[in-house]
């Protein structure tokens, strides 16, 4: 009977230590990001540098064989108050700066997310043909909804949905990501918009 009451101990340890906790991606990293609003008919792809701890992003959309549309490269610095945004125009050279109208949002699993489960991109079968990933979703209490996809191992962001009812449902695909920054001077504004 002992032995029986120290293995359900144990059983009951072990499965309460086996709920996941979010991970935490690198705070500094750089990718290239595929961005859809479906209900906008917005979608755009660009180079994306992130620094968490200073709370910075730089977006460089990638001109693509359309030539009839603006394309921008966006600094947008989260670390002062009010954060400011630097919107310059590829193609006109023009830039505007204003006031960040939404709040940081990290490119993380949020607290409390709900783990959904493991999936490989490619095939688990056949070593080094797939990439483990972990699913998360989250409900806010504003109901804004969250879900997210990252690597099982070092927490590299693959993809990511969010849908508030101010900006609708927006998808970000990441890839070609790489940790660290190349150049420390990317998040320094154009100096057209200065």
């Amino acid at each position: 009977m002992k032995t029986l009451l120290l293995f359900s101990a144990v059983c009951v340890a072990v499965s309460y230590s086996q709920v996941l906790q979010p991970c935490s991606p690198p705070s500094l990293w750089e990718a290239r990001v595929s961005r859809i609003d479906p209900e906008k008919r917005f979608a755009e792809r660009a180079r994306i540098s992130y620094d968490a701890t200073n709370r910075r992003i730089r977006l460089i959309e990638e001109v693509l064989i359309r030539d009839d549309k603006d394309y921008f490269d966006v600094l947008f610095i989260h670390n002062t108050e009010p954060g400011t945004e630097y919107r310059f125009n590829l193609k006109t050279k023009e830039c505007q700066k204003r006031e960040i109208a939404d709040a940081w949002r990290p490119f993380q699993v949020p607290p409390n997310s709900t783990f959904l489960g493991e999936g490989y991109i490619g095939t688990g079968a056949v070593p080094g043909a797939g990439v483990l990933t972990q699913l998360w979703s989250n409900t806010f209490e504003n109901e804004d909804k969250y879900f997210g996809v990252y690597t099982a191992e070092g927490c590299i962001p693959i993809q990511e949905e969010f849908y508030s009812r101010r900006t609708g449902l927006v998808s970000s695909t990441f890839f070609d990501v790489t940790a660290g920054i190349s150049d420390p001077n990317v998040f320094i504004p154009p100096r057209e918009c200065e």
